[in-house]
């Protein structure tokens, strides 16, 4: 039987195995990490590697681990060539990856590592246990729901009939390379995945179309700076209307949009004319003879033909997909708000020894729930709150 059963091994999950072993309320050998990949951070891996990201969009002082300028000093050890961009010393990919596996490995996640996909949850006898498809059925006193919805690539309605035939998602977890061939790619999307990956694209010397909703949407971080403390969340925190904390969480999120230093490439791609930019809204596609997408668009009277279409529309949040959760919630008459995510207490705890994190907890941690600092400030409430409890 384990102390704490972490179910996802992302960001999230991580963070929180670190904070609990490293503040002394947890040994590894208390803790079972839950995920379907074989290592941890795997498909972060994965999706920040296929959209090329040299550097996070957030400042140096977020990371999986719990001292703030533990990258920094990281950086200054281990004299990493790629260190830090801009004013708030945003950390190249690398740099963060390298430092994540080094902080990973202080407190051996391999001995925690579950690789599985939960099936089932529930309380039995003051215990939850977790059934998973292949590493059997595991019992803890606490559980954590770390999952992200990275498993949900969000697909407009218009691409149904040609879904993974011509046109792909970014963020499919298989995604046939197109490196090796010049073709003609239209990237759908306006954010800053979009962005990466049609300048990846035309680094590879494809022929690149960004079609997009908006103008480009500048900012430096995905929510204001303000949200990450006192300045905005007093008030988010004072009110129980949580159909008020969902609005403020949907008007807080700069959805769709990317950073000055990429919007600067992306201006130089456009001068070069290595990539091009048409903003409309898309209203359908069809399939041409040859096999190219035909895609028609609401304001513009043209059409237009691309070999291969990426998606880069993120992912969908339906909390609903994750059965074996709604099964769980239902045993133990766990309250949701409105917009159908959990309301839970100051200490993340959605029911007795049932915590959340990430998108789980945004009702709670607000706007930047899903981010690293998000994870950091779930990781620390979570291990702060268990550490004074028993």
């Amino acid at each position: 039987m384990y102390k704490w059963l972490i179910i996802g091994g992302g960001i999230q999950g991580t963070t929180l195995a670190v904070h609990l072993v490293k503040s002394g309320r947890a040994s590894i050998e208390d803790l079972a990490v839950i995920d379907p990949h074989e290592r941890p951070l795997e498909c972060w891996k994965r999706n920040t590697s296929r959209i090329q990201m040299k550097y996070l969009r957030s400042p140096s002082v977020h990371h999986v681990d719990t001292e703030p300028f533990s990258l920094q000093t990281y950086a200054d050890k281990s004299q990493w060539p790629e260190v830090f961009f801009g004013r708030y010393k945003r950390p190249s990919l690398s740099l963060f990856n390298q430092h994540c596996e080094t902080v990973l490995d202080e407190i051996h996640i391999d001995q925690a590592w579950k690789t599985g996909m939960v099936t089932n949850l529930r309380r039995k006898n003051g215990l939850w246990e977790a059934e998973t498809d292949t590493a059997g059925t595991l019992t803890g006193e606490r559980v954590v729901l770390a999952m992200s919805f990275s498993h949900q690539p969000s697909w407009p309605e218009w691409t149904k009939p040609y879904q993974n035939d011509g046109i792909y998602h970014v963020f499919d977890r298989e995604v046939h390379d197109v490196s090796n061939e010049s073709v003609q790619m239209a990237v759908v999307g306006g954010g800053i995945t979009a962005a990466h990956y049609a300048i990846k694209l035309a680094d590879d010397g494809h022929d690149v179309t960004m079609l997009v909703r908006h103008p480009f949407r500048i900012y430096d971080f995905d929510s204001d700076p303000g949200w990450l403390g006192p300045k905005y969340m007093k008030a988010f925190s004072k009110t129980s209307d949580y159909q008020k904390r969902r609005q403020w969480i949907t008007s807080a999120r700069h959805r769709g949009s990317f950073p000055k230093d990429i919007s600067r490439t992306l201006a130089v791609y456009k001068e070069e004319g290595r990539i091009k930019v048409i903003q409309d809204e898309i209203d359908s596609c069809q399939k041409t003879d040859d096999g190219k997408i035909q895609i028609h668009c609401k304001t513009s009277e043209s059409r237009y033909e691309y070999e291969r279409v990426a998606l880069a529309t993120g992912f969908t949040s339906d909390i609903s997909r994750f059965d074996w959760v709604q099964r769980a919630a239902q045993a133990e008459q766990l309250p949701y708000a409105g917009c159908g995510f959990p309301i839970v207490g100051k200490d993340l705890q959605w029911g007795k020894g049932l915590y959340v994190m990430g998108a789980f907890a945004e009702l709670e941690i607000g706007p930047t729930a899903r981010n690293i600092s998000g994870a950091r400030k779930a990781a620390y409430t979570i291990a702060y709150t268990a550490k004074h409890t028993n």
